[in-house]
């Protein structure tokens, strides 16, 4: 047993060395992309990760090949945070915050990638019914949904259509960054936040 254990040792440091090396790719090329917009070459990725051009190709046939699974790593980092925001117990105030820090915070770290990705229509474009997986909008109106109907259970939000009160405050958060987008720079994460929260708990009207 013990023989078997120290056998696997290599193949278990080479397949480490290569999700590390993916890794380090992945992360150059969300920082080449970003820079140079969606046609960065392979040669500057490969530079910006310390490794042979050769050792890309490696791992990823070509550059849509690197692009697609870039998006599909941080659509997944970004599921992973709102999944671990909404599970979390608490009131549904504390929960709406930390659905929004999670979103924001995502944003926040990534926000050139991102709206290189929105500028290239990207994110948030719907598939044709049939077609695919559901698209990264849907699947954060889908979590939404889960943080509005807490608030619905406890009476503090309207009773209402829940699913259209989700796509509305994941309406708002999504303009918000589209602002920031706009502005070249992304809000402080916590001012965002609570801007947005009020937004959506008290409405843009003003009190009669």
């Amino acid at each position: 047993m013990k023989r078997d254990s120290t056998a696997d040792r290599p193949a278990r440091l080479r397949d480490r060395l290569r999700e590390e090396t993916a890794a380090a790719i992945l992360s150059a090329a969300e920082e080449s992309f970003a820079a140079d917009g969606l046609q960065a070459r392979m040669e500057s990725i490969a530079g910006r990760a310390g490794v042979a051009v050769g050792t890309v190709y490696n791992h990823f046939e070509d550059r849509e090949a690197l692009l697609a699974e870039l998006v599909r790593s941080r659509r997944a980092a970004l599921l992973r945070r709102l999944d671990a925001a909404v599970a979390g117990e608490g009131p549904f105030a504390e929960v709406l915050r930390r659905f929004l820090a999670a979103l924001f915070g995502h944003w926040t770290e990534h926000w050139r990638f991102m709206g290189i990705l929105v500028q290239a229509q990207l994110l948030g474009k719907p598939p044709r019914p049939g077609s695919g997986p559901p698209s990264i909008l849907q699947e954060v109106n889908a979590r939404a949904a889960r943080v509005v109907a807490r608030g619905l259970a406890e009476g503090a939000l309207r009773p209402g259509d829940g699913e259209l009160q989700a796509a509305v405050l994941v309406g708002m958060a999504r303009g918000a960054l589209l602002h920031d987008l706009e502005a070249n720079r992304p809000a402080p994460l916590a001012e965002r936040l609570e801007q947005v929260v009020a937004l959506f708990l008290g409405g843009a009207g003003s009190a009669p």
